[in-house]
């Protein structure tokens, strides 16, 4: 079964049958969830079963990836306190996507 916590783990890298760090992940995914919301995407709090969201669809992939970057900077600490090249990249690249997910649903277009 296709879920968004399945599919955030792929990215991260992470074996979908290993839950040893479900609990974490969706601590992290619903805060970044929460951040998006506040910024006018229309998506819901995750839980073990979560499909993907019919609302964004069309831009499931940019709100995963925003998300995969949130959810390591809290997850990997490591990638934090390590280059400032890598930290700036990650940062750069989560607000590319923001604004390009803003720019359609904080204006009502879906």
């Amino acid at each position: 079964m296709m879920t968004v916590l399945n599919d955030l783990k792929e990215l991260l890298e992470m074996d979908s049958d290993e839950d040893i760090f479900d609990s974490q992940l969706l601590q992290h995914a619903n805060s970044g969830i929460n951040y998006l919301k506040n910024n006018a995407i229309p998506i819901t709090k995750i839980d073990l079963d979560t499909e993907p969201w019919d609302a964004v669809k069309d831009d499931y992939q940019t709100v995963l990836s925003w998300l995969n970057l949130f959810v390591l900077q809290r997850f990997d600490r490591s990638l934090m306190n390590g280059p400032a090249a890598t930290k700036q990249w990650i940062e750069s690249d989560m607000e590319d996507s923001l604004y390009q997910l803003k720019i359609k649903y904080d204006r009502g277009q879906s």
